[in-house]
């Protein structure tokens, strides 16, 4: 089935989810760069309410967490922001929180295209780990990190990695200026590789310090490991393939 037609049967999927119960679950598997999410489309068209996200949990956990609080929402239960919220999960609290606009267009590729690419609210749901920490707690939990982006601010790195990962940047671009326009993630060992052209000699940095060089390369924070990237010009559309 060609991508063409895989949109159109989940649209159509889409649109008959909204009439019939009120909403529809888009849901995204992990996969070598990104954590499983979820997300709500039509809360906003039929509730008013802001479409909700939710990280990092087997995706049938995350779609029965996200109806569970769209039933709340139609029984005009709505539930309050930034305050811990115990009748989602049994034993533990969950957290709302804004997500902020700059981040709309990251994580809600259908939400968007059913609201027609106009302005809609969302909020993310958060789950604590087993002591009840959230991520933003000085306790949470080391190991789960990188489940769940804090999508409340405008985000200056968004790669699901450490700011001091390994990575190769082009001398032509480090030291000469010339735009990164070619990207690839090894296969082998998840490295990141950034260049003007796929024959640079490269050198050791870190992530965060390519990002710094140029931002627009977060655009990329989603791209799996065996897949490459290729642009013509800074401002350029990516064009993304396997290796």
């Amino acid at each position: 089935m060609s991508h063409k037609k895989h949109n159109a049967r989940a649209e159509k999927n889409i649109i008959n989810d909204v009439e019939s119960y009120g909403w529809s679950v888009a849901l995204l598997e992990s996969d070598t760069a990104t954590p499983s999410f979820a997300y709500t489309i039509g809360l906003w068209k039929n509730f008013d309410y802001p479409e909700i996200i939710v990280f990092g949990l087997a995706t049938n956990t995350l779609h029965t967490l996200l109806n569970d609080v769209g039933e709340l929402i139609r029984e005009g239960k709505e539930p309050s922001l930034n305050t811990n919220n115990d009748e989602i999960l049994n034993d533990f609290p969950v957290q709302f929180r804004q997500v902020d606009i700059s981040n709309i267009a990251d994580y809600f590729g259908y939400a968007q295209w059913f609201n027609n690419h106009e302005y809609f609210p969302a909020i993310q749901l958060f789950w604590p780990d087993k002591d009840k920490n959230f991520p933003w707690d000085s306790g949470y939990d080391e190991k789960l990190k990188f489940c769940q982006p804090i999508l409340d601010r405008k985000l200056l790195f968004k790669f699901f990695e450490e700011e001091n990962t390994a990575a190769f940047l082009s001398k032509l671009s480090l030291k000469e200026g010339k735009p990164i326009l070619w990207v690839w993630h090894d296969d082998d060992d998840g490295t990141w590789s950034f260049a003007n052209r796929s024959s640079d000699d490269m050198m050791l940095v870190g992530l965060g310090e390519v990002v710094e060089h140029d931002f627009t390369v977060n655009d990329l924070f989603n791209l799996p490991t065996g897949q490459i990237a290729m642009r013509k010009f800074v401002g350029d559309k990516w064009k993304r393939a396997k290796l």
